[in-house]
């Protein structure tokens, strides 16, 4: 009689490999003191980029302070995505126009704590809207957003071994 083992089996080598090229941050250095981002207006204290546009200001004024890129303008810039949406519309334009607003709206509640979630790319197309997400939980909160709106169908899917997630959304 053979006994089973509790043991996980181990996945072979190839499985475990990255499909994506791995494009993080290894050329981005580590500042210390305040930072702002002249993309964006963002800027770094206390080792957390946040937006504030007045103190934005204040800062550009400082001798001391560094100017360069954030790390959400970075990803844009590399195209380094982690989210996709497709939302499959059958209404009018007016539905259309909603969901577009609170697609932004969405985005800005998200990025005003987490400065690094972007939408990348927004495409409006004749029955579906797609989006490209520089973070996977912006992609999932916008398509729940989205499902309270028109009461339809919420796919999510993670790829396997890759920070990745593909949320489809049909009526």
């Amino acid at each position: 009689m053979r006994m089973r083992s509790n043991v996980a089996r181990k996945l072979p080598v190839e499985a475990k490999t990255m499909r994506f090229v791995d494009r993080r941050y290894d050329d981005q250095e580590t500042l210390h003191g305040p930072a702002i981002c002249s993309r964006c207006h963002a800027y770094l204290e206390t080792d957390h980029w946040s937006y504030d546009e007045a103190r934005y200001r204040v800062l550009q004024t400082h001798p001391d302070v560094h100017a360069t890129v954030c790390p959400g303008c970075l990803r844009v810039a590399r195209r380094l995505y982690e989210g996709e949406v497709r939302i499959s519309l059958t209404g009018d334009a007016a539905q259309k126009a909603d969901i577009m607003r609170l697609i932004l709206h969405e985005e800005a509640r998200v990025r005003a704590s987490n400065p690094s979630a972007r939408i990348a790319v927004l495409e409006e197309r004749e029955d579906e809207v797609f989006l490209l997400t520089t973070t996977q939980f912006l992609a999932r909160r916008i398509g729940r957003t989205i499902q309270k709106l028109i009461h339809g169908t919420l796919k999510v899917d993670n790829l396997p071994y890759e920070r990745f997630t593909r949320v489809r959304l049909t009526q």
